[in-house]
């Protein structure tokens, strides 16, 4: 039997279904594009905004129309939990049952496909206390692989629903992460990307004293590992003296993915965010007095609750001066359950959009301004692809680089003379 997937949202759904897909190949089944005629889509879904929710139930729809059995899995699954009226679905399962997704097909196709009723199985995330993960992927797709170290999330930010979707912090067994890493190494891999819903908090449901930063040193050792590259950050993990040892380590990229949502104090006080504007000012002088070459990026939230015009003028302020190289800008989202939905001030659709509209604008005169900053220079690139002649990689902090090559570079950390800009990348030849 054909399966296709289609994933939304984060890179730790993308390993999911990954490890999903693993698991259906294990099982003699044949994995296809989600555009091709298949016996079982299954879409793994994101909640974390209106916005992934609608796009889910748009790929259900898509995928019902196709025929075949629909699976809906992930984040808004263990939402909905169950009580909602579903349409185009067939089967609906939590974070935690992905692992079972083989079964609870098999299951269904036994015991259930004429009866049309929905099979369920969510269970209550916010019980987990333990990371489970049943399987391990062994075969790379891509030179450049995220491997998931944490699950779950205790910040409880007032807009975010995703502690309630993916329960609390739960570590990844340390010697699980290097045996997948090794494997993956092994069998092409170049570059790892650690990532989890909170990665900042590894360790801290565990008993031996370990954190992220352990994590890095101990996969930094692995032979034949070319590149590390960390998730998404929480500000407070990046202490000064997890900035210096952080700095030592040879095969870490200079790429810093920080959660940073809002620059204004009043704006994250109440988004219950725990750090200040001044943190982040702190925190990236420091890692650009031990990182050449560093590249920022971050998420920000605007249209908050209560975010008056002068509180989102300072955060423009602020994106300026400490340069992102990319901000992720999203419109603020209410979620069921979380204290924003019901706090007072809501702020208008269509001043959130124009928000929106003049922080993009900003971080692509800044994403131009920092590429144009490596014309003419000589950096390495680590190839990705090859495309057309073309061969396509990211330099160590995370800018897209495309030259006339061969294809057996592809997997080669290259260094490349940098000369102009090609739109969204930087074009150059190798030497």
């Amino acid at each position: 039997m054909r399966v296709a997937f289609f994933t939304l949202g984060c890179k730790v759904n993308q390993y999911e279904t990954d490890l999903m897909m693993k698991n259906f190949i294990d099982n003699g089944y044949e994995i296809v594009d989600f555009d091709q005629k298949s016996d079982i889509y299954i879409i793994n879904s994101c909640s974390v905004t209106n916005l992934s929710t609608r796009k889910t139930r748009q790929y259900l729809s898509k995928a019902k129309r196709n025929g075949g059995i629909v699976v809906l899995a992930g984040c808004y699954a263990q939402e909905i939990k169950g009580k909602e009226d579903l349409k185009n679905v067939d089967i609906v399962i939590g974070n935690q049952e992905k692992n079972d997704v083989v079964q609870l097909v098999e299951k269904y196709i036994t015991h259930h496909r004429g009866d049309h009723k929905i099979l369920y199985k969510i269970g209550e995330i916010g019980k987990q206390k333990k990371y489970i993960q049943t399987n391990q992927l062994e075969q790379g797709v891509n030179i450049r692989e995220s491997i998931k170290i944490e699950d779950g999330c205790n910040n409880f930010c007032s807009y975010c629903i995703i502690p309630y979707v993916r329960g609390r912090v739960r570590s990844r067994n340390l010697n699980d992460i290097l045996d997948e890493i090794k494997m993956l190494v092994k069998n092409g891999v170049g570059e790892i990307v650690l990532v989890g819903i909170e990665i900042a908090s590894y360790g801290k449901d565990l008993e031996e004293n370990i954190s992220l930063i352990d994590v890095v040193e101990r996969v930094s050792c692995i032979d034949g590992l070319k590149r590390i590259r960390l998730g998404s950050l929480e500000p407070r993990i990046l202490t000064d003296d997890n900035i210096i040892r952080l700095s030592k380590i040879k095969n870490l990229c200079p790429h810093f993915h920080i959660s940073v949502q809002s620059l204004n104090n009043h704006v994250l006080k109440n988004m219950n965010r725990k750090y200040t504007k001044e943190d982040l000012f702190h925190i990236t002088d420091m890692i650009r007095c031990y990182f050449s070459d560093v590249a920022f990026t971050c998420d920000i939230i605007v249209g908050f609750p209560g975010e008056t015009d002068d509180e989102f003028k300072e955060t423009i302020e602020n994106v300026k001066k400490i340069g992102f190289y990319e901000v992720h800008c999203f419109k603020y989202s209410k979620r069921k359950w979380t204290r924003a939905a019901t706090m007072e001030n809501q702020v208008e659709g269509k001043i959130a959009q124009r928000r929106s509209e003049e922080l993009i604008s900003l971080a692509k005169f800044q994403k131009e301004e920092y590429m144009k900053s490596y014309i003419g220079q000589n950096i390495e690139v680590l190839f990705e692809s090859f495309q057309d002649g073309f061969l396509y990689g990211y330099t160590k902090n995370y800018i897209k680089v495309r030259v006339r090559g061969e294809k057996r570079y592809v997997g080669e950390c290259i260094n490349v003379n940098i000369e102009n800009i090609d739109e969204d990348l930087l074009y150059g030849v190798i030497k």
